[in-house]
C-alpha cells in the first residue's frame, strides 16, 4: 500500500503541477478559468469559487485539471480562443514548464538530502597503474583530465581514451585534495581494467546553492537522455530490452523498484529521481505536436497565425477528439503489454 501511495503521490503531483501551470499562466494572461478540479472526474463536490473559478473535488486521486472559458470558441469574451496567439501559446506551454520546475525542485532536494554524485574507489589492484600512482580504497575521484566526475561511466570512458598515455586525476582523501597521475594500460589481467581499480557511487550532501547547480545539470542530462531515447524509438532503433514505452502500469513498476531501492539504501534519492523523471516525461510528452496534447494545440495556434485566421473550432475539436481516442488506445495497448511482459 505504501508503494501505491507513493506512486499516486508522484504521478498526481506531476499532473497537478502541470495543470496549475496552465491555471497560473491563464490568470496572468487574463484568460478566465471556469473550473479548477482537484483530482479527475467524476465530481465529488463543489468546494467553492475563487475569482470566478469554480473549485471542485473529484473522485480519481490523480492530479487535477483546468477548464478554460472559450477553449475553442473565439466568441467567448475573456476565453482562451479569444486571446492573442502568444497568450494562448504561453498558457498551453506553461504546464510543461511547471513540470520542468517541479523536476528541478525534486533533483535539488535530492542533492541536499544526499545524491550518488561522486565516484569512490573501492579496491586497488596490486601492481596496477592505480597502485603505482598511490591511489587507495576510499579515495573520491573528483576530476579526470580536467573533467568533473559525477558518473562512473564518464570516468571509464576517459580512462579508455587515455590508454597508453598519462592522465591527471584529482582525488579527495579525507580533507586533502591530491593531484595524481597514472598511465592506463593497453593490456591488463582479466577483470582488472586499464587503470586497475574498481569503483562505486559515493553519496554527497550539497549545500543549497551547489545543490541547485547540480540539480540543474542533472535536469539537463535527464531531458537530453529522454529526448534521445524517444528519438531512437521513433526511428525504430530502440531495443525492447533497453528502450520501450510504458503505460501507467509500467510506471507503477518503476516506482515500486525506486521505493524498494530507497528502503534498501536508507536514502530518498531513488524516489526523488523517479519523481523528477515522471515530471520530465510528462512535460516532454505534452510538447509533442500531436492532437489532444499541448504541443498539438500549439500547432493549431501556429497554423492559424500562418493562415491569418483561426482554424474552424469544429475541425479542431474533431481532430483533438480523434487524437484523444488514439492516445487512450495506445495507453490500453501499453498497459496490456506491461501486464503480459512486466518490466520487473
Amino acid at each position: 500500500m505504501l508503494s501505491l501511495a507513493i506512486f499516486l503521490l508522484l504521478v498526481g503531483s506531476a499532473i497537478l503541477i502541470h495543470e496549475l501551470g496552465h491555471f497560473l499562466a491563464a490568470r496572468g494572461a487574463g484568460v478566465r478559468i471556469e473550473e479548477l478540479g482537484l483530482g479527475l472526474p467524476p465530481r465529488i463536490k463543489r468546494l467553492g469559487t475563487w475569482r470566478e473559478t469554480e473549485i471542485t473535488l473529484n473522485w480519481i486521486p490523480l492530479g487535477g485539471f483546468v477548464r478554460p472559458a472559450g477553449e475553442f470558441d473565439a466568441a467567448v469574451p475573456g476565453g482562451l480562443a479569444a486571446s492573442p496567439p502568444i497568450s494562448r501559446m504561453l498558457v498551453l506551454l506553461a504546464g510543461s514548464g511547471a513540470n520542468l520546475l517541479l523536476a528541478f525542485a525534486l533533483l535539488t532536494a535530492g542533492m541536499v538530502a544526499g545524491w550518488p554524485d561522486r565516484v569512490e574507489i573501492v579496491q586497488v589492484m596490486t601492481g596496477s597503474p592505480a597502485d603505482r600512482a598511490g591511489l587507495q580504497a576510499g579515495d573520491i575521484v573528483e576530476a579526470a583530465q580536467g573533467v568533473e566526475i559525477h558518473d562512473t561511466g564518464v570516468l571509464r570512458d576517459l580512462i579508455q581514451a587515455q590508454r597508453g598515455e598519462p592522465m591527471a586525476l584529482d582525488v579527495r582523501r579525507g580533507d586533502q585534495l591530491l593531484a595524481v597521475e597514472l598511465t592506463p594500460r593497453t593490456a591488463w589481467p582479466e577483470g582488472e581494467g586499464p587503470a586497475g581499480f574498481t569503483t562505486r557511487f559515493h553519496l554527497v550532501r550539497y549545500p543549497l546553492p551547489r545543490a541547485a547547480e547540480r540539480g540543474a545539470a542533472q535536469l539537463t542530462g535527464l531531458i537530453r537522455s529522454t529526448v534521445r531515447l524517444t528519438a531512437r524509438l521513433l526511428v525504430g532503433e530502440g531495443e525492447v530490452d533497453t528502450v520501450r514505452l510504458s503505460g501507467p502500469l509500467g510506471l507503477k513498476q518503476l516506482s515500486d523498484q525506486a521505493v524498494d531501492n530507497a528502503f534498501e539504501f536508507g536514502e530518498a534519492f531513488p524516489v526523488l529521481y523517479i519523481g523528477a523523471w515522471i515530471s520530465v516525461a510528462l512535460a516532454l510528452t505534452n510538447l509533442l505536436p500531436l492532437p489532444a496534447l499541448d504541443g498539438g494545440r500549439v500547432l493549431f495556434v501556429l497554423l492559424g497565425v500562418l493562415r491569418g485566421r483561426q482554424i474552424d473550432a469544429k475541425v479542431e475539436k474533431l481532430v483533438h477528439a480523434v487524437g484523444m481516442v488514439g492516445l487512450l488506445a495506445l495507453l490500453l495497448a501499453l498497459t496490456a503489454r506491461d501486464i503480459v511482459d512486466p518490466l520487473f
